[in-house]
């Protein structure tokens, strides 16, 4: 982002807004500043339409909707803080579309500063303290959610993974279907679901797309 951004801040606490409000002021990456203290608030804020980030308490009710509706009807990206966290709330405001995620309890104008700038450049960014906690959720619901049903967590199920995979070691498609106790029909069906999936033309350049992105 090359232009200066137009930031919405949503917490309940006055004088955590205050801080927040006195670090940004700091950054040449923010041009103007809007608050608001609840959820409702903010979805009323004439400045929401316009805003290019929007820094959220998500431990206010109705946090995971309202990240939904930023990032529908808005272009701003959302950088989530917290002074708490679990597993479950984590992954929901992620999966709402949550760019960062930030631990109030070490939150610095260092680290904000550093927070902001990877959430405007839409790289992302999740604070040490709270990774450790998305990695265990994420864990687990591939454990006990996407293996039962023979998913995983990349583009690619566990069939396809093991297939390709084969195919990459340089087993031919009759070794591959001998090594999985397939046919060797269920084999090529496979390969070929691969390559639609990575949008590539041969099995070669489907090993190439699936190693370059660590699917396999």
């Amino acid at each position: 982002m090359t232009e200066a951004a137009d930031v919405l801040i949503v917490d309940p606490q006055s004088i955590y807004r205050c801080g927040l409000v006195t670090c940004l002021r700091s950054l040449e990456e923010v041009s103007s500043i809007a608050e608001a203290e609840s959820i409702d608030e903010a979805l009323a804020h004439p400045d929401l339409a316009n805003a290019d980030l929007v820094i959220v308490d998500y431990e206010l009710p109705g946090t995971e909707d309202f990240i939904r509706v930023v990032r529908r009807t808005t272009d701003a990206r959302v950088l989530a803080c917290t002074a708490r966290a679990d597993e479950e709330s984590l992954l929901l405001v992620i999966q709402a579309g949550a760019v960062g995620l930030m631990s109030k309890q070490t939150l610095t104008p260092e680290t904000l500063a550093a927070g902001v700038r990877a959430t405007l450049n839409g790289t992302g960014v999740v604070t040490p303290e709270l990774l450790g906690t998305l990695l265990s959720g994420i864990f687990r619901v591939s454990r006990d959610v996407l293996e039962p049903k023979g998913l995983t967590l990349s583009r690619l199920t566990r069939r396809e993974q093991q297939v390709l995979s084969l195919i990459a070691e340089g087993h031919p498609t009759r070794e591959v279907a001998l090594k999985l106790s397939y046919s060797e029909r269920t084999v090529k069906n496979v390969l070929h679901d691969i390559v639609v999936k990575l949008n590539v033309r041969t099995r070669s350049q489907a090993v190439a797309c699936a190693v370059r992105e660590g699917l396999i």
